[in-house]
């Protein structure tokens, strides 16, 4: 099978060669943007704008190399992030949103390939779109334009399941980005240990184990790799792909448990509850056997990589799992909970247009026993419509809700054992998990990794297979 997807005429889209109007056009961008960043002391913008230019020709002749690079940027991407935006990041994520916006654009405009297949498309793109209409009530509400734009840009990284749906049409294609994407996890996961490795290795007392040492952005995306591992293992017969499955899930899972995250360990859960329910008995069986095998090894394989902490690392798990339940009394959820009030009180400020993107608001925090400014609200439902206004958290709402339902309406339509059934159904469950858990515990469009998460689920359950 060519990678250039060559004999579908899905997969048709820019030509090998450009005409010489599209060569003089981009070569005036260039010129064009290199004169704006000198005036405005951007060069980082002419910085990624030639990256993603340089690598606009491998996306032209090779599509699928093009998306495979796109899941390989995930690595730099997770190990980029920080308290602060690095240089690399930026450029990265505009290079990125360049070759989108390119791809959109000429498929839109000049072959006019209809991007919108269902309600959920339109929706999506209509939010999207929408959002650029929240500028200039965020500068009056004094938030500096680069925080703005710093905030809205990679939120149109979701919009990249857009092209893998267009391109990826045969198993081979999927398979192949699925095993870059395992790929990156195992990297992710890797890095996550270590970096729990190495802060366990100073720790003086018991709490400091239970310390957000190894939390970053990557473990809602772990969360997700580990429940298309586990359903991987479900649907698949063959003996030595369960078996390879089985070790990358272990290796995540322990990776996702020494994030202390809970939201985290609610996505997983919620995820692999939903995916039960959507296999027959006997794949359901194999299911329920391999997470049981999982939790055996990644319990083994946790003793046998921090021995000497082992006992109390696991003590410090099940109380972290059990103060769940204690409401009010987890100093973490009580936080949580003056920051959904502080921004309910204000949401009823302004209902229909928001308080812009990145504005920040006053609330108690009860860990550092303080009121403190913060913009990042840990739901997405509310915190859309705190910025966005309640129409636009709504918008989002029933365009996820299309795909999903989309999505488990081919579902049900595909063979039960089929490799089309598998990726539909670890699609419903992403999406579905996004929509009950991702979206009520955190942000996935305020951070970079939570966001791809949100475009993986909407790509494996937009993916449509032939042969």
């Amino acid at each position: 099978m060519s990678l250039s997807g060559v004999g579908d005429r899905r997969t048709k889209g820019l030509p090998e060669t450009l005409p010489r109007w599209v060569v003089f056009g981009v070569l005036g961008l260039q010129v064009g943007g290199a004169t704006l960043a000198v005036a405005f002391r951007s060069e980082l913008i002419v910085l990624a704008v030639v990256l993603a230019l340089g690598l606009l020709a491998l996306m032209i002749r090779f599509p699928l190399l093009w998306l495979g690079a796109v899941v390989l940027s995930l690595i730099p991407l997770y190990l980029l992030q920080g308290p602060k935006v690095e240089v690399g990041e930026v450029v990265l994520v505009l290079a990125l949103l360049a070759m989108l916006g390119v791809w959109l654009v000429w498929q839109s405009v000049v072959v006019r390939v209809r991007l919108t297949e269902h309600w959920g498309d339109v929706l999506l793109l209509l939010f999207l779109g929408l959002s650029a209409l929240n500028m200039p009530i965020a500068l009056l509400n004094d938030v500096p334009l680069e925080e703005w734009l710093r905030r809205w840009l990679p939120m149109w990284l979701v919009a990249y399941y857009i092209p893998f749906r267009h391109y990826v049409r045969y198993p081979r294609q999927l398979g192949l980005l699925l095993g870059l994407l395992l790929l990156v996890g195992l990297v992710i996961a890797v890095f996550t240990l270590e970096r729990y490795r190495t802060g366990v290795a100073i720790a003086e007392y018991a709490y400091q184990l239970r310390a957000p040492l190894a939390r970053t952005q990557g473990e809602h995306f772990l969360a997700f790799a580990l429940v298309g591992c586990l359903l991987g293992a479900a649907f698949l017969r063959s003996t030595l792909w369960r078996f390879l499955l089985l070790g990358c899930a272990v290796v995540m899972g322990g990776a996702v448990v020494v994030t202390f995250s809970r939201t985290a360990w609610m996505s997983a859960l919620l995820g692999l509850g939903i995916a039960l329910l959507l296999l027959n008995w006997r794949q359901r069986m194999r299911l329920m056997l391999t997470g049981g095998v999982l939790v055996v090894a990644g319990g083994v394989a946790l003793g046998a990589l921090f021995p000497q902490i082992a006992p109390v690392l696991f003590r410090l798990l099940e109380q972290r799992f059990v103060s769940i339940v204690q409401g009010r009394q987890d100093l973490a959820l009580r936080g949580r909970l003056f920051q959904l009030e502080g921004a309910v009180r204000r949401l009823g400020q302004y209902p229909l247009g928001g308080h812009g993107l990145g504005k920040a608001f006053p609330y108690y925090e009860v860990g550092v026993y303080r009121h403190i400014h913060y913009s990042y609200i840990h739901n997405a439902y509310l915190a859309t419509a705190y910025r966005y206004g309640v129409p636009m958290a709504v918008l989002l709402l029933l365009a996820l809700g299309a795909h999903a339902l989309q999505a488990f309406r081919r579902m049900v339509r595909l063979s039960p054992g089929s490799f089309q059934r598998m990726v539909a159904a670890l699609g419903v469950a992403g999406v579905v998990g996004a929509l009950c858990s991702l979206m009520m515990t955190e942000n996935p469009l305020d951070m970079r990794l939570t966001t791809i998460v949100l475009t993986w689920s909407l790509a494996m359950a937009n993916i449509r297979l032939e042969g």
